[in-house]
């Protein structure tokens, strides 16, 4: 809320006025590519020396009238597109986060002429422009055909300042846009919280699933940085990025971030990714040799096998046995690693139907094996994965399933 209406009022039409509306960016930056995405522009209210004379919140205000703010709307796309133009002769693939005011084209007689009207004259690639809104404003009311009309004409649509909450999430699957910034209160203390971590990691998964592609806003430390990047956060802003007492662009201070940010990612995932090996070796080969104890042991004996099993391997999450059509044939046996602080969920039963799974799809696409990540296990609060196998009895015409789930972590004595 602005204290004095009636002096803000003033300023902002003398800087309607005087087209004083100076543009300043911050890039979008990629930690896979180790490159710029993009930039959002940032408009603020200067005089004709650069000095700022209107405070953001209002310029911005939405206590000022409603033509008001459709000036101030126009005069910040038009600035900020004039700003862009060098940069886009030079980089077409640069995209622009433009900032717009959702409650400006809510306004009946404004909804179809903006911001077409700013943008269109200046004959931008439409994939180069990432019109941004606020999620808060679309929380109250979406612009709906104005929207429509953007993602119709090429253009982007980017969410800023996401929380993800029930009324965001709606916003985010009505409009699915191409880009969902994440709010700096939603991961701050990442660096040093493993539920966080699980938190923003969920996230991302949410905004993937809405189609679009996730960036942290706000960035501050390097930890927080590869923080972010391991919990499916490549894009990424902030004054991290920026901050660089010997270069005042930025440009040298993120380059050599972006490398090392890379390079720490990259290390963490080869340590990941050995090990994963390393525990995918060792239960291929206990998956072999339990296929050929079900092999040797009668049928009916299958869950004495599993009980077995689950009870000497340690790391074993559960294991059951399928018949061809995905059908549970035996009891679904829950380990040590499935089980360590008490029964999370009740297993599946024999008769279940596990037809819709990614490794029943798999192995009846003509693959005797097939192994990957099970992102939603019910049983375990670590990673884990599956190795799930065909094999087949002399009394059998068709072939059964074992399906083996492990935990993706090394595992401890204790």
């Amino acid at each position: 809320m602005v204290k004095d209406l009636k002096k803000c009022l003033a300023s902002v039409s003398k800087i309607i006025e005087d087209e004083g509306v100076s543009v300043l960016y911050q890039p979008v930056l990629s930690l896979e590519s180790k490159g710029v995405l993009g930039f959002e522009a940032f408009s603020r209210g200067v005089n004709d020396v650069g000095d700022t004379t209107v405070d953001p919140s209002c310029l911005f205000s939405r206590e000022l009238p409603p033509e008001t703010q459709v000036k101030v709307e126009l005069l910040c796309l038009n600035a900020s597109l004039r700003s862009f133009r060098s940069i886009h002769m030079k980089y077409k693939n640069m995209i622009l986060f433009l900032n717009v005011n959702a409650e400006v084209y809510n306004f009946d007689e404004d909804e179809d002429s903006s911001p077409f009207k700013a943008v269109e004259s200046f004959k931008f690639n439409p994939r180069s422009i990432a019109f941004e809104f606020e999620v808060s404003q679309l929380e109250k009311k979406i612009p709906v055909s104005l929207i429509k009309k953007l993602q119709s004409s090429g253009y982007r649509i980017s969410l800023d300042n996401s929380q993800v909450t029930l009324a965001g999430l709606e916003v985010v699957f009505r409009i699915r846009p191409d880009f969902i910034k994440l709010d700096r209160t939603f991961y701050k203390g990442i660096d040093k919280s493993s539920h966080k971590k699980e938190m923003v990691k969920a996230a991302s998964l949410i905004f993937k699933q809405a189609g679009a592609m996730p960036i942290a806003k706000g960035v501050e430390t390097e930890s927080e940085a590869l923080a972010l990047a391991e919990s499916g956060f490549y894009l990424q802003q902030g004054f991290f990025y920026t901050d660089n007492g010997k270069d005042k662009s930025g440009t040298a201070g993120f380059g050599e971030k972006l490398l090392k940010l890379n390079s720490d990612l990259r290390g963490k995932y080869v340590v990941t990714f050995n090990e994963s090996r390393d525990i995918f070796g060792r239960f291929y080969l206990v998956t072999k040799s339990t296929i050929t104890k079900l092999q040797q042991e009668d049928a009916s004996n299958m869950d004495a096998v599993l009980k077995e099993l689950v009870k000497k391997e340690q790391g074993i999450v559960s294991a059951m046995v399928l018949d061809a059509s995905g059908k549970q044939l035996s009891k679904r046996f829950i380990g040590r690693s499935g089980d360590v602080v008490g029964r999370k969920a009740i297993p599946s039963a024999p008769g279940s139907d596990h037809g819709h799974e990614d490794y029943f799809i798999y192995l009846n696409s003509g693959f005797e094996r097939a192994a990957g990540a099970l992102q939603f296990s019910s049983f375990t609060r670590d990673k884990s994965r599956y190795i799930a196998s065909f094999y087949y009895r002399e009394e059998r015409r068709r072939g059964m399933i074992l399906i083996l789930e492990y935990s993706d972590v090394e595992q401890s004595d204790a």
